[in-house]
């Protein structure tokens, strides 16, 4: 069985595929809270297909890009349910996944600031521009991901948990918190 998680986004969507059809398929806006709300949709996953852990062979993940925070938090979940399971992992790009999802030659996904993501269809990864503009807010949902997590894991399209890390295009937006710089200066 594997299991899908996508929290590139303030969407959300985890999914159980048998490698044959979809078992089960939760999507939620998350928001910025994917560390409060992923654990409890994976288990809510698997007590509506009736399954357990035990059954984990596989883990697919969105890389992003996307939201910093949903990116650590989904991959982090991944890498340590696959290591601590001995599951494969598998990844596809979030726009890789749009497009998939949508039908899109040409993907284009915000990025903050008035600016998108845009990816090309046939296109590896290092070829995601980031230029001025705004995409329409389109939800993934995981089941396309867990699709095609089994069409990887079948062709040896394997990753290694320990290595793994998510497509950043850009630096974080950081702020400093205006409480450190006040107990900076004095």
């Amino acid at each position: 069985m594997l299991l899908a998680i996508d929290t590139s986004t303030h969407y959300a969507s985890v999914a159980l595929h048998d490698g044959s059809r979809l078992l089960s398929e939760h999507t939620w806006l998350a928001n910025q809270a994917h560390t409060r709300t992923l654990l409890p949709n994976i288990q809510r996953l698997l007590a509506d297909a009736g399954a357990s852990m035990d059954a984990l062979t596989a883990v697919a993940i969105a890389l992003g890009p996307g939201s910093f925070n949903g990116l650590r938090v989904g991959l982090s979940t991944a890498k340590g349910l696959a290591l601590a399971r001995r599951a494969a992992v598998v990844g596809a790009s979030t726009l890789e996944l749009l497009a998939a999802e949508y039908g899109l030659d040409v993907v284009d996904m915000n990025a903050g600031r008035g600016r998108v993501y845009r990816w090309r269809r046939g296109t590896d990864c290092d070829a995601i521009e980031l230029v001025e503009g705004s995409a329409p807010d389109r939800v993934r949902h995981a089941g396309i991901l867990a699709r095609l997590g089994w069409e990887r894991l079948r062709a040896g399209h394997t990753l290694d948990a320990m290595k793994v890390e998510p497509i950043y295009v850009q630096p974080p937006h950081i702020t400093e918190s205006t409480r450190k710089a006040h107990m900076q200066a004095a």
